[in-house]
């Protein structure tokens, strides 16, 4: 994958619309301060991708996505693989709460060359629109996982070392991921699934067999005797069934007739006349007629009492004569108080000019006395800003003072800097002698050399025993197979001879079952020659007995033959471990001959001369790697010497640069006073002459100082006296505003109630010219009062007579009601017989009505009584001739084991047993052939045991070759080697070959060839000596794995950080390692502070960021 354009708005920081261009591009750098979003960058590349970042923690999450302030953010990256140009884009969008992927795409452009989508061109092929759909694309066209890619391809901060420091196990899963090697796995778990299912159809399949025991040629010979019996049962029955359901329709009918009879019976006997009903009809007539009486007496006393009411109402009312009364009181009560209330009004008129002339008089005074203290505080004021300003400069002045221990300290530095140019001498002086001791220790010949040889002697001693024992082990197994070999062919031949026996018996059992069958005159159904003499039967075969020899015989047979093949697997797994004992033998002898060539390989190696000599050389190297630590001691002596005397030095310095700052904060603070100009490369004399014209300056700030204070205590006296003036008007003006606002109130009140008091006599003069004379109201009172008593008098008759008239209503219509149902019941009566024609009655004459109707039932009881009696005789008559048919079927059907429960316990039952016998007869056509496919699924099942047997065997073992510590960890063991020698080689490079990097048990080690080629763990190194052993595994990751795996190609590697704990010389390594890796098919990207590796990357990405957004400038080509 190697990126072309990248295109962001609202990721992250990065608000604003931002292109990245990676045209033309084959080593490139994101520099800029932090949190300007250099690493955003590479986020929203990896974002792109697989809708997440590293530095995110999850790899299914997105609200670190979008901008805090954004509702919308959109990414798209436009890549290589290969020579295929791709797209990607997805859209994040801020839903309520919620953060979420709205819509994603991966597109695939016909032009390799193209960046866009244009709407007149080509359209591109759209691989994948939808999340899961884009996820699983993106992983299967890069062949990396989201984890993957962020282990080989972005680096991310302070982290890629994670495969460096993983363990064994992590490693190898990471390996075979990245070789593609995920198919072995799923090689050995379809394996072992197949095995497994191998084994479960084995035992279903034996299963299946134990079901087909009762499968007999003696089983299929009964079935065909019950089909024929069946068969002449049938048409028995067939014959008895019609004549059993003739005699039972004959007993239905006989039985329905004399039911219908006794039914009819019961209801004309239920007809009774009912009690009381010639009082219940004169009860109602009278009610009718006290109804109607009462209804004449209401009407006539709603007439008087509506004349009494029209009356009334055309009389004087009392409503209107009161207010009339009323409103003659009112007028007499404010004709009294008219004069009081005018003259009330005039005085508070008066009162009301007189507050208005000292309101205006007290505001003239307020006005006079603000002036004269706004004058006076200005004074004052100016007086007091003058005196702060002398205070100041006063403050200022006696600030400078000459600080302690400015004398002595320029000598002192002077003496520092000889003592530092001495140790610089004597650390190098040391230097050189190290130097020397470290050739030789590398002319001696390479550590590391004598340790694995070594270790590879004590491996190949310890081959050499487990290879004598392996082979003592293969030899015992292979005879144990040759006797197995033996078994299994004796067993062999008894299983052959007890197969023949069976046969035999087979044959026999056949002719012997034929034999009754012959008959004179007929052909044989054997040899097809007509048979003139019947032959005499032939006894039972022992069938089988022979058959049961013969299994006995197949199952030792399988035993032997299943240990057989545990012997020969057991032979095959101790031959494979001598042979690789023989030829892990031989590499250890030739990689011991490579490491010792005065001892080259050979059958007749002396492992102890070969110890010996490896003593020898290992005391010499060891004299040799002694003087090369004494000299380290003394550098590392005379490093701490050098390194205190520079210490001591800068620590001066510091005070120096102290001094100075001091002096230039002073001059800065007291230059508004105008100081003198001075000598900073002379501190002694320039505070000398600081601190002397201070002096004198502060001499005559005193003299004004006191001057402005005499004049602003006088301000201050002035300014008081005024205040108390103006506070004192204040008051005056308030008490005079008080009392107009009152005076105010009172003439509006009293000029309101002189208004009110005139419109209402106005009022009431004008509404009493149409009322009656107040000497006539008396009168009219009385006639009012006359009127409304005959009026309530003729309302009391009124309702008497309407309540009358309501409950003689209500008697009617109870003695009505009764009356209804009485017809009611005698309709229903008629109703219930209506089938038997009953006579008309007229309802109108209840007790006639019913009288006719009771002798019409009593006579039609009497008739259907001797009619039931002859249709019970013809009933019973039939039901016995159905039982004594009914008895024989049954007997018939118990004679063919056939059970008559079957037929159920309805009259109808009969009908059933020619179905019962018709199934009966197909179920055992069924068991016949049902016996014949058991015992040919009998033999198919055999086979198909032995089958599954075989394919069960097979895929076990592939399944244990598959495994996690076979095939696999052997493939990944190997890639690792490969890596390991090409990261090797980058970390001699990066080290000043220093280091080289091994693996041991799933460990890393470097070995160190400044340190007598000792080797330990990376987990010891420093944190520079960290960055260069990840940065040069993940050199060799990115550069090699594609050759290992076949399946992913790494076209790019971004790193982030990691290069400011490194220096000077190993920085330049690192910048000509990663410029010489650009010059391949590879684009190399870099984020770094460090400004010496930043000036060397031809292209540069400026990340910048403002108060709104991010910005990327390129720079270079």
């Amino acid at each position: 994958m190697r990126p072309v354009r990248l295109e962001l708005n609202g990721f992250a920081g990065f608000r604003a619309p931002t292109v990245v261009d990676f045209t033309d591009t084959d080593y490139f750098a994101l520099i800029g301060p932090t949190g300007s979003g250099k690493s955003t960058v590479l986020d929203a590349l990896t974002f792109a991708l697989y809708g997440s970042a590293y530095r995110w923690g999850r790899s299914n999450a997105i609200s670190y996505a979008l901008a805090p302030t954004s509702n919308r953010c959109t990414v798209s990256l436009t890549f290589d693989v290969g020579s295929q140009r791709y797209q990607v884009a997805r859209e994040v969008r801020r839903i309520g709460q919620q953060i979420q992927q709205k819509s994603v795409s991966l597109v695939k452009f016909t032009d390799p060359t193209a960046v866009a989508v244009e709407a007149d061109g080509p359209q591109p092929e759209v691989l994948a629109g939808e999340i899961k759909e884009l996820n699983t694309t993106i992983e299967q066209l890069l062949g990396l996982s989201f984890d993957d890619f962020c282990q080989c391809v972005v680096l991310p901060q302070g982290d890629f070392a994670r495969f460096l420091s993983a363990n064994a196990s992590a490693r190898q899963q990471i390996l075979l991921k990245l070789l593609g090697a995920a198919q072995y796995e799923g090689i050995g778990k379809r394996a072992g699934a197949q095995a497994d299912e191998a084994a479960k159809e084995i035992e279903v399949l034996n299963d299946q067999l134990g079901r087909h025991t009762d499968a007999t040629l003696e089983a299929e010979t009964a079935a065909q005797a019950r089909v024929s019996a069946l068969k002449q049962l049938a048409v028995t029955v067939d014959q008895l069934v019609p004549e059993i359901n003739q005699a039972r329709t004959r007993a239905h009918e006989a039985d329905a007739r004399a039911d219908k009879l006794r039914s009819e019976a019961d209801l004309l006997t239920a007809i009774r006349i009912p009690d009381g009903v010639e009082e219940l009809q004169h009860q109602a007539t009278q009610a009718q007629i006290a109804a109607r009486q009462a209804r004449d007496a209401a009407d006539e006393a709603a007439q008087t009492l509506s004349d009494a009411a029209k009356e009334a109402q055309s009389g004087p009312q009392r409503t209107d004569l009161t207010v009339t009364r009323d409103r003659y009181t009112e007028k007499a009560a404010l004709a009294g108080r008219r004069d009081g209330v005018i003259a009330d009004a005039e005085r508070a008129q008066g009162e009301l000019t007189q507050r208005e002339e000292r309101l205006k008089a007290s505001k003239d005074a307020v006005a006079k006395a603000r002036r004269s203290a706004e004058e006076t505080r200005e004074r004052r004021d100016q007086a007091r800003q003058m005196d702060e300003k002398l205070q100041r400069r006063r403050q200022l002045l006696d600030a400078v003072r000459t600080p302690d221990g400015i004398t002595d300290l320029t000598s002192r530095a002077a003496v520092q800097s000889n003592e530092v140019e001495a140790a610089a001498g004597q650390l190098a002086t040391a230097r050189d002698r190290l130097e020397q001791a470290s050739r030789a220790v590398t002319a001696a010949g390479d550590g590391s050399r004598l340790t694995d040889a070594y270790q590879t002697l004590d491996q190949l001693l310890d081959v050499i025993g487990v290879l004598t024992d392996a082979t003592g082990e293969l030899e015992s197994s292979v005879e144990t197979t040759n006797r197995f070999v033996e078994a299994v062919a004796d067993a062999q031949v008894r299983l052959n001879t007890a197969t023949s026996t069976v046969d035999e018996a087979r044959a026999l059992a056949g002719a012997a079952q034929l034999r009754p069958q012959l008959q004179v005159g007929h052909a044989c159904p054997v040899c097809e020659q007509n048979v003139t003499t019947l032959p005499p039967p032939l006894s039972d075969p022992a069938l089988h007995a022979a058959e049961t020899a013969r299994a006995a015989a197949a199952e030792e047979h399988r035993d032997l033959l299943a240990q057989y093949e545990d012997a020969k697997t057991t032979v095959a797994d101790k031959q494979r471990a001598v042979d690789q004992l023989t030829t892990q033998r031989s590499l250890l002898d030739k990689r011991l001959g490579t490491l010792l060539p005065d001892r080259p390989a050979g059958a007749d190696r002396d492992c102890n001369a070969d110890r010996a000599q490896l003593d020898e050389l290992t005391a010499s190297r060891e004299q040799l790697t002694a003087d090369e630590q004494q000299a380290r001691d003394a550098v590392q002596n005379a490093q701490i010497v050098h390194d205190s005397a520079t210490s001591a030095a800068a620590a001066l310095q510091r005070e120096l640069d102290r001094a100075r700052s001091t002096l230039h904060s002073t001059l800065g603070t007291v230059a508004a006073l105008d100081p003198p100009a001075v000598d900073t490369d002379d501190l002694t004399a320039a505070w000398a002459d600081l601190e002397a014209w201070a002096r004198t300056q502060t001499s005559t700030a005193e003299r004004d100082l006191a001057a402005a204070t005499a004049e602003t205590a006088d301000a201050e006296k002035a300014h008081s006296g005024a205040t108390i003036a103006l506070d004192a008007a204040d008051r005056a003006h308030a008490d005079a505003q008080a009392a107009h606002t009152t005076a105010v109130r009172d003439a509006a009140t009293a000029d309101l109630d002189k208004t009110t008091l005139t419109d209402r006599l106005s009022e009431l003069e004008t509404l009493l010219d149409q009322a009656p004379p107040e000497d006539d109201l008396a009168a009219l009172f009385e006639e009012c009062a006359r009127l409304e008593a005959a009026r309530e008098t003729a309302t009391a008759d009124a309702n008497h007579t309407r309540k009358t008239a309501k409950v003689a209503a209500a008697e009617q219509e109870q003695w009505h009601d009764r009356t209804a149902k009485a017809r009611s019941v005698l309709t229903a009566s008629r109703d219930a017989v209506a089938a038997l024609n009953p006579p008309s009655l007229d309802t109108d004459d209840l007790a006639a009505a019913w009288s006719i109707l009771t002798g019409w039932a009593s006579r039609g009881v009497s008739d259907r009584q001797a009619t039931t009696v002859h249709a019970d005789s013809d009933a019973q008559t039939a039901h016995d001739e159905a039982s004594q048919l009914l008895g024989h079927l049954e007997a018939l059907l118990r004679d063919n084991d056939l059970d008559p429960h079957d037929l159920g316990d309805g009259p109808g039952r009969a009908a059933q047993a020619p179905q019962m016998v018709a199934v009966a007869a197909e179920r055992a056509r069924g068991q016949i052939e049902m016996i014949q496919r058991s015992r040919a699924d009998a033999a198919s099942i055999r086979d198909k045991i032995d089958a599954a047997r075989t394919r069960q065997q097979v895929a076990a073992e592939l399944a244990r070759l598959m495994r996690s510590n076979k095939f696999p960890q052997w493939l990944a063991n190997s890639a690792l080697d490969t890596l390991v020698a090409g990261a090797s080689q980058s970390l001699r490079q990066l080290s000043d070959d220093r280091f080289d990097l091994h693996h041991q048990k799933g460990e890393f080690y470097v070995i160190d060839h400044f340190d007598a080629d000792s080797s330990r763990s990376v987990r010891t190194l420093s944190g520079g000596e960290t960055f260069q052993a990840s940065l040069a595994l993940a050199l060799a990751l990115s550069d090699q794995l594609a050759g290992l795996g076949g399946a992913t190609k790494l076209e790019s590697i971004f790193l982030d950080e990691g290069f400011g704990t490194l220096d000077a010389d190993s920085l330049q390594t690192v910048a000509d390692t990663l410029q010489n890796l650009s010059q391949g098919e590879r684009m190399v990207g870099v984020i770094t502070h460090v400004t010496a590796l930043a000036e060397q990357i031809p292209v540069q990405f400026h990340v910048q960021r403002d108060t709104h957004t991010s910005v990327v400038t390129r720079q270079g080509t």
